[in-house]
């Protein structure tokens, strides 16, 4: 006899949709009756990137390098910019970062790795790309010479063997690369020491097959250790009074051959919003891009740069939706291991995300999302994220409770209006509002973890959607701001520029 269960068909051979999308179309409840992983976690949440809140936040950073300058006594002239979209613009998605911040005439894209600036060869950006990561060869049927062909590919340089693997490759190619020397300083991640990534400086300089673009070095703590951050901005500043007759020498060639004045980067998001003097001739900055910056400052900090900070807007948000609730009685175990006892009669809704698609296990009786009153598969469109007159614009939140599981997360709505907690209802899972209880940054420290690292697990198979929120303009900074009683590290280098044979004074940033 039959068992009265309907067998599930084969999985459909047709390729799943392309998770980046520009306007999401209204659904229904139903879900699929076949589901491949990607159709699986479509149908279950996603990601909204608001990309006028990144140029929004491109705009602050720029505004406070500025002041930055100012402040160090330095004279701010056209700074240079480099988005660090590595990792796949942080979950993200780079292509459509990439082509975003290239309209907002960013002057440098930083990726990580040679597969991660391949992905973006084809993007119809003019932007050049400057890989990380420790590279050493490729050939003429490499997407990245086709890059290379174009003056758009930039090399981290880390040691001489990584120099001469380069030189080898530029000769066999014909053509010349660009590089920026990374010293080590105290981050023990990639570069050199000082003494080897002087000699590489001198290397570069007499070499007709790399171009010296840039010296760059990275900060360990900005935000945790003052006292080590002025001991490696020191470092790197002795570092590049070393180096001056060499670099001084090649920005007269360089300015000769018409290119461009070379880049001092070494301060990263927190560094930048934290510490003045090191705003110098290119800032590299990746989560201020997001709109995440440092959570807390210090007496040495300029009460400018923390208003700067106050300024960026959160540009991500995680959303899923409400796919089962049940009534529980009191006494009633909630999830594995029976970390939730419920105290009352109690409504539980389910939603359908877990670890499995980033959000973190730790979260499990700690975390709160935010119940929006709306439907999750309403119709989407890029006109604006949605004005909620009718539920408020912090809507209602309710606990996650029990542990996270795999797929699935449990929180308690008992009490809440209808509307709020009906199948299909919006959950808001991370949120854009800084002050709220699912702020990413908030969730990462509950989670025991970081904020890169919350963007970065989010499961590559989820939808991101773009949309275009509209946020205040004004300044993000005074326009002249008093250099007083902060502390921080004095400029970083004298640097030729490329027009004039007297040196100038400038500081130094970067991600």
């Amino acid at each position: 006899m039959g068992h009265g269960f309907n067998l599930p068909s084969p999985l459909a051979p047709n390729p799943p949709p392309n998770r980046y999308t520009l306007q999401r179309l209204g659904g229904t409840d139903a879900p699929p009756t076949r589901l491949c992983p990607m159709e699986r976690a479509l149908n279950t949440s996603r990601v909204e990137i608001d990309l006028a809140g990144v140029d929004r936040n491109v705009a602050v950073l720029r505004a406070c390098a500025r002041a930055g300058a100012r402040l160090a006594g330095v004279t701010p002239d056209k700074l240079r910019f480099c988005a660090v979209i590595k990792q796949d613009a942080y979950g993200t998605g780079a292509i459509r970062m990439a082509k975003r911040l290239a309209a907002m005439d960013v002057d440098m894209l930083a990726v990580y790795c040679a597969s991660e600036a391949r992905a973006l060869v084809d993007v119809p950006i003019k932007t050049p790309i400057m890989i990380l990561m420790p590279t050493y060869s490729f050939d003429r049927n490499d997407a990245l010479y086709r890059l290379a062909v174009r003056d758009r590919l930039h090399f981290a340089l880390h040691s001489a063997h990584q120099a001469e693997a380069l030189t080898e490759l530029a000769a066999r190619l014909g053509m010349t690369l660009p590089v920026h020397v990374q010293v080590d300083v105290g981050m023990s991640r990639g570069g050199c020491l000082p003494d080897e990534a002087a000699a590489i400086v001198q290397s570069v300089v007499r070499s007709s097959r790399l171009r010296l673009a840039g010296v760059m070095t990275h900060f360990s703590s900005p935000g945790t250790d003052a006292e080590f951050t002025r001991e490696q901005a020191g470092l790197f500043k002795h570092w590049i009074e070393s180096i001056r007759p060499a670099i001084t020498e090649h920005a007269k060639t360089v300015a000769a051959r018409g290119g461009e004045p070379l880049a001092v980067h070494l301060a990263n998001t927190c560094a930048t919003l934290r510490w003045h003097g090191l705003h110098g001739t290119m800032l590299r900055v990746g989560q201020g891009l997001l709109g995440y910056g440092p959570e807390t400052f210090h007496e040495d900090d300029a009460p400018e740069f923390a208003h700067a900070a106050s300024q960026l807007v959160p540009v991500v948000r995680w959303l899923s939706r409400i796919v089962h609730t049940h009534d529980i009685p009191a006494g009633w175990p909630v999830g594995y291991d029976r970390t939730f006892i419920a105290k009352r009669p109690t409504r539980i809704a389910v939603v359908p995300v877990g670890y499995a698609d980033g959000y973190p296990r730790a979260l499990g009786n700690r975390a709160y999302v935010r119940l929006t009153g709306l439907a999750y598969d309403r119709p989407r469109t890029t006109a604006g994220l949605e004005v909620r007159p009718e539920v408020g614009e912090r809507g209602i939140y309710a606990p996650v409770v029990g542990r996270v599981s795999m797929d699935q997360i449990t929180i308690d709505v008992t009490d809440l209006p209808e509307r709020f907690t009906a199948i299909n209802a919006e959950v808001e899972l991370v949120g854009s509002d800084a002050s709220s209880p699912n702020h990413l940054p908030l969730l990462a420290q509950l989670g025991e973890t970081i904020t890169h690292e919350m963007l970065c697990r989010i499961s590559p198979h989820l939808e991101r959607l773009y949309v275009a929120g509209e946020h205040p303009t004004g300044h993000a900074l005074p326009e002249t701001p008093s250099p007083d009683a902060h502390d921080a590290p004095a400029p970083i280098a004298k640097v030729m520029p490329a027009d004039t044979t007297t040196p100038r004074r400038l500081s130094a940033t970067g991600a």
